[in-house]
Order: C-alpha cells, then sequence, then structure tokens
C-alpha cells in the first residue's frame, strides 16, 4: 500500500483554496473527479461558499496543511481565516491530481 502522499499536495491545495475565495468556481470544478461533479455543481459551490462568507465574513488568509495518506487518497486539512471565523479546508486528491472530495469545517476549539 502506497504511504507517500502526493508531491506538490501543499500548493495544489492552497491554489484550491484561493480559487475558491476568488470565485472561481469554474477552476475548482473542472479539477473534480467523475464523482464530485455529478454531485456537486458550480452553482452549489458557489452558494455553499456565500454561506459560508455571509456568516464569518471575507476570507483572509489560510494556513499550512496537515498532510495524510488514507488508501488511495491524499487528504489536505487546511485552517482557513475568515474575518469572524475559522474553518479547515479539507481536500481529498487522487493521485491524478483530481479531487474526490472537498469540505469546509468548522473549526472546533477546545
Amino acid at each position: 500500500m502506497n504511504t507517500t502522499p502526493l508531491p506538490g499536495v501543499a500548493e495544489l491545495a492552497a491554489s484550491v483554496i484561493e480559487d475558491l475565495a476568488s470565485g472561481q468556481w469554474t477552476r475548482v470544478t473542472e479539477q473534480f473527479d467523475p464523482s464530485m461533479r455529478d454531485g456537486l455543481s458550480e452553482d452549489a459551490l458557489a452558494a455553499a461558499w456565500a454561506q459560508i462568507v455571509g456568516l464569518s465574513g471575507a476570507f483572509e488568509g489560510l494556513g499550512e496543511p496537515e498532510i495524510t495518506r488514507a488508501g488511495d487518497l491524499t487528504i489536505t486539512n487546511t485552517p482557513l481565516s475568515l474575518e469572524a471565523g475559522d474553518y479547515t479546508a479539507r481536500i481529498a486528491f487522487r493521485d491524478d491530481r483530481t479531487i474526490a472530495g472537498l469540505h469546509i469545517l468548522e473549526r472546533q476549539t477546545s
């Protein structure tokens, strides 16, 4: 079993997040694998991001991702800072660099 994360995945995740923050929905969805394409349209992606921005204000920046390998996926968990809230962007990438999963999660504070 391959346990090595996808090379360059931190930069890939940052690029996806920057595209989200700048409203480049097509650039994000073009990277989706077939299952993601079937399950999340550009309009739904835009609506989800708008909801997050509506709740927490404008995107301010991102931190260093935690990177793990699970089966045939490399998963990045990247801290996001918005004006009034912190989130984690969890993006799962296949070895062909397509996106197999994309979640924006509220960051839990302890």
